[in-house]
């Protein structure tokens, strides 16, 4: 047998294997339904995707063969479909669409696309029998949810695509691409960090809350924790240990941050960062293990994803850079320090991004380093101060104790390395 003969008898095979795996999870789905009732099942979608696969190879002489058993398949569908609805009720089209992704799957097959061919046929039947789990995670999200979700869209595949991916301005240190693009990264972690904290319970845990929060905002965490102790006297313990917890996910982020942007920064930075990293996270169990886990009604964490706040990131994000660069060329590599404690007063991830950004492109790592451990430390600080303001003396007490030795440990580490 030649090899070209092997090929099609291989592509064959696998077309038939492809609708099989699809028509495995429409006749476990309908399963009730009894002798001709019983919709397109296993046989049926195996023998959709065999004739797909018979149809690609005489496409190769006939080239509208496969169009014309397309519209054969979903023609005998179609009707099925339409005799049952009128003995059953409405009946869903899915099968149908199914049956067309059955057949569509066994032409890509003889037409050498097999892992195309067999991604789309396993995501397919991946989709199909988590409908129940797709259904119940929508009913869970509101109208906030939904609107959020079609921002993000918006930023990552409609804005980000039309972006210029080259370097404008003074010092060519803005770079329209690279900047959405950040901007698309932090947003769909926020939203993640959302989504996971809204879809856990009505009421969840002052720690779970800390954990998931941190990766959307550990200052807004720390504020919201703040007011809450400063009437709740009760749960200031717990509501410390969620600050500390939400400070170490930032230490986290901003070691993710890194190592997406510029992976040698990390060699720098996860010394000090990964034994902040570790005493924050240590701190926070001795902390708990003092009080039970108490439970919040709301999450003190608002939806992350409106535009607005994106937009301003990304001129926060322009400036930074920009000011990176202008103190850089007047006042030396130093000067970033300046830059960095500024920054690190609002927000840690900008920062974080820029210098990744310009240690990629030449300035020193150590000097990037420790301009980015400089603007966490800054971050931490300001998060002191807030619980002071919003929390109270005795509250602020115990985070203090908390950080500052977080704080200690890190530049400890970074004498030691």
């Amino acid at each position: 047998m030649q090899i070209y003969e092997l090929h099609m008898v291989y592509a064959i095979a696998l077309s038939l294997a492809l609708g099989m795996i699809i028509g495995l999870e429409r006749e476990w789905r309908e399963r009730d339904y009894e002798g001709g009732r019983r919709p397109a099942g296993v046989r049926s979608f195996g023998l959709i995707g065999l004739s797909g696969g018979v149809a690609g190879v005489i496409g190769g002489t006939y080239a509208a063969f496969p169009s014309v058993g397309l519209a054969i398949v979903l023609g005998v569908m179609s009707i099925a479909y339409w005799r049952r609805s009128h003995g059953a009720g409405f009946m869903g089209v899915t099968t149908i669409f199914a049956a067309f992704i059955a057949f569509t799957c066994g032409v890509l097959t003889s037409m050498e696309h097999t892992i195309p061919a067999t991604a789309a046929a396993i995501v397919t039947a991946f989709i199909l029998g988590a409908k129940e789990r797709l259904h119940g995670f929508i009913a869970k999200l509101d109208q906030k949810e939904i609107f959020a979700a079609l921002q993000f869209l918006l930023i990552a595949g409609v804005i980000l695509p039309l972006a210029p991916n080259k370097s404008f301005g003074p010092f060519d240190a803005i770079n329209p691409f690279e900047i959405w693009l950040i901007v698309v990264l932090i947003s769909g972690l926020s939203f993640l960090g959302y989504i996971s904290a809204r879809l856990l319970s009505p009421k969840r845990g002052i720690i779970g809350t800390a954990l998931l929060g941190g990766f959307v905002s550990s200052t807004a965490i720390t504020l919201a924790f703040a007011r809450v102790g400063k009437h709740e006297l009760n749960l200031q313990r717990t509501l410390s240990a969620g600050i500390v917890l939400a400070s170490s996910i930032m230490f986290t982020r901003v070691l993710l941050l890194c190592g997406l942007v510029w992976s040698p920064l990390l060699k720098q930075l996860v010394a000090p960062l990964g034994a902040m990293i570790a005493t924050s996270i240590m701190l926070s169990v001795f902390m708990l293990r003092r009080q039970s886990q108490t439970m919040l009604d709301e999450p003190p964490v608002s939806n992350p994803l409106e535009l607005l706040p994106a937009l301003f990131f990304a001129g926060l994000l322009a400036t930074i850079m920009f000011a990176s660069r202008w103190v850089e060329a007047s006042y030396g590599a130093e000067g970033v320090f300046v830059v960095a404690f500024a920054s690190g007063l609002a927000d840690v991830d900008a920062i974080t991004l820029s210098l990744s950004r310009f240690a990629k492109d030449g300035l020193a790592i150590d000097i990037a380093a420790s301009a980015i451990l400089l603007a966490t430390i800054t971050n931490t600080v300001v998060k002191l101060a807030l619980v002071m303001i919003a929390g109270g003396r005795k509250m602020f007490r115990t985070v203090f104790m908390a950080l500052s030795t977080t704080i200690l440990v890190g530049i400890i580490a970074v004498g030691l390395t």
